[in-house]
């Protein structure tokens, strides 16, 4: 039986104890690496204590060799305690895949220790519970002066109990929101999404009201309210402002995002566009992209938003937008300086470039999306426009189109699906020419098919010998049966001679 009486005793299982408690965290991994600190202090404390207590006894120092020795034991159980603790959590319980949350775990080791040393104290002749069972005077004082923090750790408790909140999830109470670190015994701290760190007492997210912006699925639906003129048909209205917001990086593809009508207005119909995110600290940026994008959009589909632009929009209705002389001769110097209408005389450019619609992009906005249908070409004015493929379900970007260039012509000219992707990298702005306006310069100049139709089949085969490493008399073959081909859809499509 062990004799405690001895202080060398009390140090051998310190020594001991204190030794498992610095090798058993490297046994742990690395994300419960953490726990254990106080049972170290404690042990370390009960080693320095049971080593006075040893030299008190040499010295003939009864007294406070007594004293020493108590506290020492006194220290050595409650480091046992913690060491217990860390077994028990950290080891046992895991493997058993139990999660117990933190300040549970705090509540039983503290419980522990204090029943240990209360038996201890006992076990020395020293009594104190009816000291503390008598003392109503006291216990009141004590209770009324720890009101605010006991509610605010058993708050923490019913927290960490109930799981309705946890570590990592996205919160809002009152004006304040942001992301959990920590469920504390006294508060609960969180990160803002502007980097700060905030503490909320566990009693006030007990009490309040606390939307969690992470469960259960951990995507948030956000709207965005837009005012279109009412003679715009909702129809066309929802499409439009739907489809300008599907490929925003972050926003999530499912849920799809939707746009209903939420009201009527005198002069407008506001809608409400919705969409999901679950990248909560980016939601003001997310936010800035979906507006962006849903002005680019009306703009293109000439979607006017009252009252500001109400008269506005009553004349351009009334009246047909012209376009200035400066305009004209800078969109035939574009046109003049694309190899596809090199052929074309000056009134077929003057024709073409009244023709021409202006369209602007932000950067990350598609512009042309493969497999789709296409019925118009794209000149690029200004900005850089990123071309991708896709293949057997990988994608990858094959050229940068930059000012003076033209893409989705061969769709325009054969009808047939596009055959790429386009994006804008940067701020693009594009003259768009529809079918109906080449359809009058065929008209007139029927010789041009003949043009177009080399011009994209040295394109399209040159794309192909570079990706299947053709020799030089197979790319001369396939770039003239392409001709040929080509040649013959286009004059069939614009039905010329």
């Amino acid at each position: 039986m062990t004799d405690w009486s001895s202080p060398l005793v009390v140090l051998e299982w310190a020594a001991g104890a204190l030794l498992v408690t610095l090798v058993l965290p490297y046994l742990l991994p690395a994300r419960r690496r953490h726990g254990g600190g106080m049972a170290r202090l404690l042990l370390a404390l009960a080693v320095g204590l049971a080593l006075a207590a040893a030299g008190a006894a040499t010295s003939a120092m009864d007294a406070s060799g007594r004293v020493l020795h108590l506290s020492a034991i006194l220290a050595l159980v409650c480091g046992l305690v913690g060491l217990a603790g860390l077994v028990l959590f950290d080891v046992i319980l895991p493997a058993l895949r139990v999660d117990v949350p933190s300040i549970l775990r705090d509540v039983v080791q503290i419980a522990m220790i204090g029943v240990v040393v209360m038996a201890c104290l006992r076990l020395a002749g020293l009594d104190v519970l009816p000291l503390l069972t008598t003392s109503a005077v006291l216990t009141a004082v004590i209770g009324l002066a720890l009101q605010a923090p006991i509610a605010n750790v058993f708050g923490g408790l019913a927290l960490q109990l109930d799981r309705t909140l946890g570590q990592g999830d996205w919160i809002e109470t009152g004006r304040h929101s942001g992301r959990i670190i920590e469920i504390g015994w006294r508060s609960t701290r969180l990160i803002t999404k502007d980097g700060d760190t905030l503490f909320l007492p566990n009693s006030q997210l007990l009490s309040g009201e606390v939307l969690n912006l992470s469960r259960p699925t951990g995507a948030h639906r956000v709207s965005v309210q837009v005012n279109v003129h009412d003679r715009h048909a909702p129809g066309t209205v929802r499409q439009v402002l739907t489809d300008a917001i599907r490929e925003v990086p972050g926003v999530l593809a499912y849920p799809p995002p939707d746009c209903v009508v939420a009201e009527f207005g005198e002069v407008a119909i506001v809608y409400a566009v919705r969409y999901w995110l679950a990248e909560f600290e980016r939601d003001a940026a997310i936010a800035g992209d979906v507006r962006a994008r849903l002005w680019y959009a009306m703009r293109r589909a000439r979607l006017e938003s009252p009252p500001l632009r109400a008269v506005l929009a009553q004349r351009i209705e009334a009246t047909p937008p012209t376009t200035s002389a400066d305009e004209v001769a800078e969109r035939k110097a574009l046109l003049r300086a694309a190899e596809i209408f090199s052929p074309l005389d000056d009134p077929a450019l003057d024709r073409l470039a009244g023709r021409m619609r202006r369209l602007d992009f932000t950067a990350g906005e598609p512009i042309v999306r493969q497999g789709e249908p296409g019925d118009a070409l794209y000149l690029v004015h200004r900005g850089e426009v990123g071309v991708r493929i896709q293949v057997d379900g990988s994608t990858s970007e094959v050229a940068t189109i930059g000012p003076g260039n033209v893409f989705g012509e061969m769709a325009l000219l054969t009808g047939e699906p596009r055959t790429a992707s386009c994006t804008a990298r940067t701020e693009v702005t594009c003259y768009v020419i529809d079918r109906a306006a080449f359809e009058g310069v065929l008209a007139e100049r029927p010789d041009i098919a003949e043009h177009l139709s080399a011009a994209l089949a040295a394109r399209q085969t040159a794309l192909e010998a570079q990706r299947e490493g053709l020799s030089a008399a197979a790319h001369a073959r396939r770039e003239a049966d392409q001709r040929s081909h080509l040649r013959t859809r286009i004059r069939e499509l614009f039905g010329v001679g």
